[in-house]
């Protein structure tokens, strides 16, 4: 029985229905390696039994994806493009074009010993991918996971062997050229071994600016006391919305710090999903966005505390203008056996306009006994003081306006470990109050 065949009733709508028979045009034409071949179908079944989420979904309130999902999006093909941005920071450069593998314009021959940058459809068959690709991204609960997993071709697939600890970040650049509404479906997978140490950065270049949904997927394994840092930097434009979902699983000792920074977009939905499965990890999450115009921006995170002596710290801030909506859904669940953990949740927007909305729901889920947690959400207007103290020191309004909400910003933007990267945030943030 295909998977059309086993459509539920429910499931006519005709998104569904378009997405479902890209992926049927898809796989006639593309085809998925043997060994990723037994996934994409599960992923497509699965798919097929949820659909898209919709407003009833109590993590998807808020965002309403229906008017992006229903544009005639066209799969991304092979395309010819350079990636521009990639000489601002001293770092080892990973290019995907349309979501293939670039490796000419890739600097793979400098990678220290110990360090591999593949193209997923090259090592499909390899056990790191067998293993773990689909095991930390849940697609059976999460609708766009399921869609990303069953379009699996290509991708980037890093492993860092263990002690080995890298000089420089890896910088895996995604460049965009379409001359047509177009779905690009990225797939990332990073295995960090135990001891070893990577800074990871991810962006987007636009090579031709036309209606684009990014549905992305990244899946981080980080070993025993194994250090990872995966910082998003989301450069969006008016006619993109992206969904990316991020699945970390830690093993004891080690510690993650991701950074999620988004500069525009039409609709913007991240998940974080992060599992600290032993015990003594940290978890360190931060995220920064600016929203102006009908930009609407989502953070949904989940921390799974499910074992003792665990340390987790979520920090999210957003400034919101003109009609701009942004959205903060963040969980921190405690199991029963994740004793003496300390988890903490902070979210702070800053409000512009009149006309712009800021929906913030912190939420803590506590089945243990010894435990030290809290979370809190403020969302408000510029400080009058503040802004009256600047403006008596001789500062223009509009300058104590932009000095304030930098100086806002940048609280989360010097929390990332690349110092190379605080120059490049603080310019994006600078060019959105413009």
């Amino acid at each position: 029985m295909t998977a059309k065949e086993s459509m539920p009733k429910l499931m006519d709508k005709r998104a569904e229905d378009r997405f479902l028979a890209a992926y049927e045009r898809y796989q006639s034409l593309n085809g998925t390696a043997d060994a990723l071949s037994n996934l994409s179908r599960k992923a497509i079944d699965r798919f097929v039994q949820t659909g898209f989420p919709g407003r009833k979904n109590e993590s998807w309130k808020y965002t309403n994806v229906t008017p992006v999902i229903n544009r005639p999006y066209q799969v991304a093909g092979k395309g010819q493009a350079t990636a521009k941005g990639i000489e601002s920071l001293d770092a080892y450069v990973v290019v995907l074009v349309n979501g293939c593998f670039a490796p000419e314009q890739s600097t793979l021959d400098e990678l220290p010993l110990g360090v591999s940058i593949e193209s997923l459809s090259a090592v499909a068959e390899h056990d790191i991918v067998q293993t773990h690709l689909g095991s930390y991204a849940d697609y059976a609960q999460e609708p766009f996971t399921a869609l990303n997993t069953a379009f699996v071709k290509d991708g980037v697939v890093v492993t860092v062997a263990p002690e080995v600890s890298l000089d420089k970040p890896v910088h895996i650049v995604h460049v965009v050229s379409n001359d047509q509404p177009t779905l690009l479906q990225p797939r990332t997978l990073i295995h960090v071994a135990d001891g070893a140490s990577v800074q990871i950065l991810h962006s987007t270049e636009f090579a031709n600016p036309v209606s684009l949904l990014i549905n992305a997927v990244t899946e981080i394994r980080v070993g025993s006391s194994a250090n990872v840092g995966y910082m998003d930097l989301q450069v969006g434009i008016p006619q993109m919305s992206r969904v990316t979902n991020l699945s970390v699983y830690q093993d004891a000792n080690s510690k993650f710090h991701s950074g999620v920074f988004t500069f525009g977009g039409e609709l913007v939905r991240n998940n974080l999903s992060i599992l600290p499965d032993a015990e003594n990890c940290e978890s360190l999450l931060n995220g920064l966005f600016v929203a102006r115009g009908h930009s609407h921006v989502d953070n949904n995170t989940l921390v799974d505390h499910a074992k003792p002596n665990c340390f987790s710290s979520e920090y999210y801030k957003g400034i919101l203008d003109d009609r701009a909506i942004g959205v903060f859904n963040g969980k921190v669940l405690v199991r029963q056996d994740a004793q003496l953990t300390n988890a903490y949740q902070t979210n702070r927007s800053i409000v512009l306009s009149d006309t712009a909305r800021m929906y913030s729901k912190p939420a803590l889920e506590i089945y243990a006994d010894d435990v030290k947690c809290s979370h809190g959400a403020t969302t408000g207007q510029l400080d009058k003081d503040g802004l009256f103290y600047l403006r008596s020191r001789g500062i223009r309004e509009k300058e104590a306006r932009r000095l304030m909400l930098t100086s806002f910003a940048g609280e989360i933007i010097e929390k990332v470990p690349v110092a190379a990267l605080h120059n490049v945030l603080y310019d994006h943030v600078e060019r959105m109050l413009r």
